[in-house]
């Protein structure tokens, strides 16, 4: 979401979610050039992707509702931890995980939304933001979050839950690199801390399933027969002149091939015994003369 000047001021002197990002990530020599003023936040205004997720940000609130039938709000105050004034979060919506309860009850969920144009799965993008959304849940004090993601061709979902062991290990990694703002003392970069692999969105190699892979070994194999199967059917569906209804080839014992011009002007290919009365009704196809 946008951040007026005020906020961006307010939030400049703390840590944010995108700063938890960046401090995760091993990334603390900058953040703290930053933070003590030596470097100058970098500026988004002309960063198309940053740009055109805030223009697309109040397509999230309609999309979501249209998905799951709940309500959102945006939400328009930056908060502050409870304990710890130096850590800050501005979410981007609340919403209720029971339509029941919309109104109702105070929005117990957060919405974290994003624009992305890149191939990155569901996962891989749930992954990448986990640590922003944790700090999110952490400031706010709700249970859960969802990741709303919005591509040009498509929208999905992606549930995060509180995890009150990462939110730990961040508040200790906040609470360490802070010390080293307070006392303009410059830190060096530190290892990454990883993001958990999120239910649902596990990568397998199943060369050591013998099933799966006999049966991928099946398919790899039969493929080209696959393949030459449905060129055939094109094929076949494209002879079928336009005077015709039915067209088919039967041997001896009446089994076949047959095509048929549905009511709704499909073609419909079956493989098996051609009925009686169409043999019965049948013509025998001649070439047209030269």
């Amino acid at each position: 979401m946008a951040l007026s000047r005020e906020q961006q001021a307010f939030r400049a002197r703390r840590l944010g979610s995108s700063d938890a990002l960046r401090l995760m990530a091993g990334n603390w020599g900058e953040l703290w050039a930053e933070k003590t003023g030596r470097l100058p936040a970098p500026s988004l205004d002309f960063i198309a992707c940053v740009q055109i997720g805030i223009v697309t940000e109040p397509l999230h609130a309609r999309f979501f509702t249209h998905r799951t039938g709940i309500p959102c709000r945006p939400a328009e105050e930056t908060l502050v931890h409870p304990q710890f004034d130096f850590i800050c979060a501005h979410l981007d919506f609340l919403t209720w995980r029971e339509a029941a309860d919309a109104g109702e009850r105070p929005a117990d969920t957060l919405i974290e939304a994003k624009f992305t144009t890149g191939f990155d799965t569901d996962g891989e993008l749930a992954t990448r933001y986990y640590w922003q959304v944790q700090h999110q849940l952490l400031v706010s004090g709700l249970e859960h979050a969802v990741l709303s993601i919005l591509r040009p061709t498509a929208y999905s979902l992606m549930p995060v839950t509180r995890c009150e062991r990462d939110i730990a290990t961040l508040t200790d990694t906040l609470h360490a690199f802070w010390w080293y703002v307070e006392n303009d003392v410059e830190p060096a970069d530190m290892e990454p801390v990883a993001a958990p692999v999120l239910p649902g969105t596990r990568i397998l190699d199943m060369a050591r399933h013998n099933e799966f892979a006999a049966l991928a070994g099946t398919l790899v194999e039969t493929q080209p027969a696959v393949q030459s199967h449905r060129d055939a059917e094109r094929a076949l569906k494209s002879l079928l002149p336009e005077d015709a209804q039915i067209a088919f080839v039967a041997d001896g014992a009446q089994e076949g091939v047959m095509v048929q011009r549905r009511k709704d002007g499909k073609l419909a290919l079956r493989i098996g015994e051609v009925p009686r009365r169409h043999r019965q009704r049948a013509e025998l196809w001649e070439p047209a003369g030269p």
